[in-house]
């Protein structure tokens, strides 16, 4: 686990030190460096690597799960959790007392993080909206379009929502059967990458269309994991005593990574520029044939954390171009 972290703040930073040179102002979160502060009982809480996640910018509106309600943080830091929620603390999907808190935000990660943003959020302006379900992972926004994905067929997850919000824009379901951003990438007026997993032909029949293999198919090929389907690290790092030790006590700091293609989760820095964390060289032919310039960002242990480039950033603020 250490050289996992270690290499994975090595990663972020140069991440950090890549956006600078394209003028990005960068911010990150300050987080804990005691585990004691976000150990609850036999469960320890995972760091908020993917803030995406849980975070959109939609106009002036900002969108975050409600950050920490300490009174109840502190009350329930002895319990012995279980593997799922207490029922006995839900009230409608939120923690009686506690309006606008949902027990997933307390059971899965600390959002004490969010505290930053949220200052930041009001002094320049912007309405706060405290809802978890709404966040540039699943929604893509494009112009006056905003695209959602969805986790099953014919859910229509928070179109509805958005179409209140935002009486303004359009808003289109895509069957994307988990992150969106996992599936699809928009990368300029006239291109889409997408995966083998999801179709959208009819939703921008104007668009060229480019589909990239699995990174998940291709490191899988490579060593066949216990862990397959969640999570998986090289070789070198890997041994049948860690996979238990994660199954056993970080069991909820894992996704499925194989509900992601993390060659579509690039990050667009403006029209000519995106950051990818592998290199695809027929990928690379068709951004450059269409003036974008791919950079590889490297991002080791994304298929640990479940989470690639896109994923571990969060736009705040854009210039329109």
């Amino acid at each position: 686990m250490c050289v996992i972290a270690e290499q994975t703040e090595e990663d972020l930073a140069n991440l950090c030190n890549q956006l600078r040179k394209f003028d990005v102002t960068v911010i990150r979160p300050s987080v804990t460096d005691n585990y004691l502060d976000v150990k609850y009982g036999k469960k320890i809480l995972p760091a908020p690597l993917t803030p995406r996640d849980y975070t959109a910018v939609i106009d002036d509106k900002v969108f975050m799960p409600t950050p920490n309600a300490n009174e109840l943080w502190n009350t329930l830091r002895g319990a012995d959790w279980p593997e799922v929620p207490p029922v006995d603390l839900l009230r409608d999907g939120t923690i009686s007392g506690y309006d606008n808190f949902s027990i997933e935000d307390l059971f899965y990660l600390d959002h004490t993080w969010l505290t930053e943003l949220e200052s930041l959020a009001r002094k320049l302006g912007n309405e706060i909206i405290y809802d978890h379900n709404v966040d540039s992972a699943m929604v893509q926004r494009i112009g006056d379009n905003l695209y959602v994905g969805n986790w099953k067929s014919g859910d229509p997850w928070i179109t509805d929502k958005l179409s209140t919000l935002f009486p303004n824009k359009q808003v289109t379901l895509i069957e994307s059967h988990g992150h969106l951003d996992g599936r699809l990438c928009i990368v300029s007026p006239d291109l889409i990458i997408t995966d083998s997993n999801i179709k959208v032909n009819h939703i921008f029949p104007d668009h060229e269309i480019f589909t990239v293999g699995s990174t998940v198919v291709k490191e899988f090929g490579k060593a066949k994991a216990a862990s397959i389907g969640k999570w998986w690290i090289p070789e070198q790092l890997s041994s049948s005593g860690f996979q238990n030790y994660v199954e056993t006590y970080l069991s909820n700091w894992v996704g499925e990574v194989q509900e992601s293609c993390f060659d579509v989760n690039m990050l667009i820095v403006d029209p000519r520029n995106v950051f990818c964390s592998t290199e695809d060289p027929k990928l690379f032919r068709v951004l450059e044939s269409h003036g974008i310039t791919p950079h590889v960002v490297p991002y080791r242990h994304k298929m640990f954390w479940d989470g690639g480039l896109h994923c571990v950033t969060s736009d705040l603020d854009r210039t329109p171009v």
